[in-house]
């Protein structure tokens, strides 16, 4: 377990000290390998449960990443940017039932992932997953609030 937390907390360092200007999929290769570390960590998973754990997840995380980025292109960039108050009341139902349907979307693979995993993982570990992916996005946005902080402060 040790092993582990110096891993997480070194590809953690390696994250936050790479500069501005790293391209944002190489960031996202990053903060997904730190999710790894940490779900593999928190789960305190053996080999064999992290090589049929890692293949399923990652066919759900690339499915539901792909249905946020809709969401955010299509729906709630319009929507930060103010052009939802230029559209017609057809325009803003069509993008209230696109919505819906990526939040059901998203249910159903969360559901998928939970079936999927039921043959992969004893059930505690399965719940300990759930737990983990929730721990360690408020980690993560807990240690960039820190650092933007102290960006503002110097």
């Amino acid at each position: 377990m040790k092993v582990s937390k110096i891993l997480f907390f070194t590809l953690f360092l390696l994250f936050f000290s790479a500069t501005g200007h790293t391209q944002e999929k190489s960031k996202k290769e990053r903060i997904r390998a730190l999710k790894v570390a940490y779900i593999t960590e928190k789960l305190s998973l053996t080999t064999e449960e992290a090589q049929k754990l890692w293949p399923v997840y990652n066919k759900y995380y690339d499915n539901v990443s792909e249905l946020w980025h809709q969401e955010y292109k299509n729906i709630k960039q319009p929507i930060r940017n103010g052009d939802i108050n230029n559209m017609s009341e057809a325009e803003v139902n069509r993008l209230l039932a696109e919505l819906e349907d990526i939040e059901n979307q998203i249910c159903k693979e969360n559901m998928q992932l939970t079936r999927n995993l039921k043959g992969v993982l004893p059930a505690r570990k399965i719940l300990l997953l759930k737990r983990a992916e929730k721990d360690f996005s408020r980690e993560l946005l807990h240690k960039l609030k820190r650092q933007e902080d102290k960006e503002k402060q110097h």
